[in-house]
């Protein structure tokens, strides 16, 4: 599995053995698990270890679990933190959720709800990476058919507007302002007619565009 693949999950609770249960709990071959024991801790790893997700209590040394949410989506908008929590509130949980949390679980939570937040998240993780990288493959083949399009500008009329059209195309399908995603399944047919995508990236862009039309209904 490659660093890309791996999820990274940061543990931060002051109560070392609910950490110890915690990340013997959430490892596996898919996810990698760390511990600390304090927010001011927790912020220096976020700083520096490019996590995926974060489970932080609410209340801990140095920096609760409020300001280590806050923190995290200055440092990576797209990370996930949930928190976890014994002094439960419906203000703190609402403060949480407008914060950007993911989920706000209370204690004591059964070992098995944990399992499915976590699992579940997983999945939303796995999804952006997907999508990031279908977006990479998109700007590679735009930069690619605009190099070939300046190498061919000495070729016939025809050859020109095949070229001049499939680059339209890319740069309709890259353009991220325009939401009209059956349109761009439209475009991405045409493209693959053209031969400027195989059948593979055609079903990968396909399947993109869908789980987009999908999330906004």
């Amino acid at each position: 599995m490659t660093d890309n693949q791996t999820i990274k999950i940061l543990i931060a609770d002051d109560d070392k053995v609910i950490a110890d249960i915690l990340k013997d709990l959430l490892s596996n071959q898919e996810r990698v698990v760390e511990i600390c024991h304090d927010g001011q801790e927790a912020a220096d790893k976020i700083r520096q270890g490019n996590f995926d997700l974060v489970m932080a209590d609410l209340v801990m040394p140095e920096m609760g679990g409020l300001e280590v949410l806050k923190y995290a989506k200055k440092i990576n908008p797209d990370i996930i933190v949930i928190i976890v929590t014994g002094y439960a509130s419906l203000e703190t949980a609402v403060t949480a959720i407008k914060e950007g949390a993911y989920d706000y679980i209370i204690k004591p939570c059964k070992l098995d709800e944990i399992r499915i937040v976590i699992d579940r998240a997983t999945e939303k993780i796995n999804l952006h990476k997907e999508n990031k990288e279908l977006i990479k493959k998109l700007k590679e083949a735009y930069h690619d058919l605009m190099v070939l399009d300046m190498k061919k500008e000495k070729k016939k009329e025809g050859g020109l507007n095949i070229i001049s059209s499939s680059m339209a195309g890319l740069h309709h399908l890259y353009n991220n302002t325009n939401p009209n995603y059956v349109d761009k399944l439209e475009t991405l047919s045409y493209l693959k007619e053209t031969g400027m995508l195989n059948e593979h990236e055609f079903k990968d862009f396909k399947n993109y565009y869908l789980r987009k039309i999908t999330r906004e209904d």
